[in-house]
């Protein structure tokens, strides 16, 4: 069986239910214990705790390779929590309706009911087969396109933010560090700079350690907002050194 996607196990067949079992395995069926029943609701009881959204990498919302990697391994860490029980369990009452099929085939008149336990072992061989199968290459194959275009739109606007901001950041410092000067010529600016180079991994890796302290150069969050001497001299200093950052970035050669 090829590789399936996760959604594959979101409805549970009802062919292998405990309801479906007791309604067809008839009179005869129901004067035999075969432990079945039991099995089945196991079975069910341990599908509710597969959440499909967690075997999606999708689902992380992944923008980075780093988020794929992450993604990834928590994908898998639900599957060994979530889906291999469950398809463990399918086994066990797979060999369990084998074994009723037998019981009831030797009963008077239990041939009809011995026929639906080979189909209900049929049917969860199959749901067994299916959560073996699971395979998020599909879904990671995905998350990687969704990547890599994220990725040639920051490589595209990365030149073109970094002069940007130069600009901005040189009329900036000519200034007297105002508030108001520094929301219209840093502010997006440096928003511009840090989006292209948080996405891009060789410049994430090199610079956004340290970029990342100018807190999406918001004043607010800085707690710079005020337009005191003293706080004028701040982001004035804020802004040449963001500068000796973004400088460094435009001679950096990945």
């Amino acid at each position: 069986m090829a590789g399936v996607n996760a959604t594959a196990l979101m409805v549970y067949p009802k062919e292998i239910t405990d309801a479906y079992w007791q309604k067809k395995k008839g009179v005869i069926g129901k004067t035999k214990k075969t432990g079945l029943g039991a099995e089945l609701k196991k079975c069910q009881a341990l599908h509710k705790k597969v959440e499909c959204t967690k075997l999606d990498v999708m689902s992380y919302n992944p923008k980075s390779r780093d988020d794929i990697v992450n993604a990834v391994k928590e994908a898998k860490v639900h599957y060994a929590k979530a889906v291999d029980p469950l398809r463990k369990q399918l086994l066990a009452a797979k060999s369990t309706a084998e074994n009723a099929e037998k019981i009831l085939k030797k009963a008077v008149g239990g041939g009809s009911a011995a026929k639906e336990a080979a189909a209900v072992a049929k049917g969860l061989g199959n749901f067994a087969l299916t959560c073996k199968s699971v395979d998020l290459e599909a879904t990671i194959k995905e998350a990687e396109a969704k990547v890599n275009k994220l990725n040639a739109l920051a490589a595209k606007f990365l030149n073109d933010s970094i002069k940007k901001f130069l600009v901005g950041a040189k009329t900036f410092m000519s200034g007297d560090g105002s508030a108001e000067s520094w929301n219209s010529l840093m502010k997006q600016n440096g928003r511009s700079v840090s989006n292209s180079i948080k996405q891009l991994d060789a410049y994430k890796k090199q610079f956004w350690k340290d970029f990342v302290k100018f807190q999406g150069f918001d004043l607010n969050t800085m707690k710079l907002d005020g337009d005191d001497d003293k706080t004028k001299k701040t982001r004035l200093k804020l802004a040449k050194a963001a500068t000796a950052q973004v400088v460094a970035m435009a001679k950096f050669k990945p």
